[in-house]
């Protein structure tokens, strides 16, 4: 398929595994604000923005060892890789050659981390959760220093998995 069917199919595939386990999260997470509609728009992009090495490392070596009978623990973990790995296999699958894939992989990586920071900018006046997380990424890193990270995050996981799509293609194989 040319990029754009590629690119189409996989934010599509994204987005709905990442809405899936936004929904799970929300009826399985005591406490979770599921009347806060732009809370919940923004956790369905939210996951971008976790660097690979966190992702894989943190939220997942380190703390299945440290509880690995913890269901949370195994769906974070999992909200955190399987979207992003399922959507590359499927672009590296259907994508013409390594480039598609990994463009379109790359492509959606970077809208879903901009479209977060943009979510993440305008529901913060109404969401108390969003801006509690805002005001994290402003003690962190500065108003500046914050939305370079989101966007840098989004880069690297686009980067970092679209090697991996890259790799898997049907040409390599």
């Amino acid at each position: 398929m040319n990029f754009w069917k590629t690119f189409i199919i996989t934010i599509v595939i994204y987005l709905v595994l990442n809405t899936v386990f936004a929904l799970i999260a929300m009826f399985t997470v005591s406490g979770f604000p599921a009347t806060d509609v732009w809370y919940i728009v923004a956790s369905i992009f939210a996951p971008i923005t976790v660097y690979p090495g966190a992702a894989w490392i943190d939220s997942g070596i380190v703390a299945l060892m440290s509880d690995p009978a913890s269901l949370t623990v195994w769906m974070v973990f999992l909200g955190l890789i399987i979207p992003p790995i399922v959507s590359l296999i499927v672009a590296a699958f259907i994508g013409d050659n390594q480039f598609t894939g990994f463009g379109a992989w790359f492509v959606t990586a970077f809208i879903s981390c901009c479209l977060y920071a943009v979510f993440l900018g305008v529901g913060q006046a109404t969401s108390s959760y969003l801006y509690l997380v805002w005001s994290g990424l402003l003690g962190d890193y500065g108003a500046i220093g914050g939305i370079v990270n989101l966007i840098f995050a989004g880069v690297v996981n686009g980067f970092f998995y679209g090697c991996i799509c890259a790799l898997i293609t049907k040409k390599w194989m």
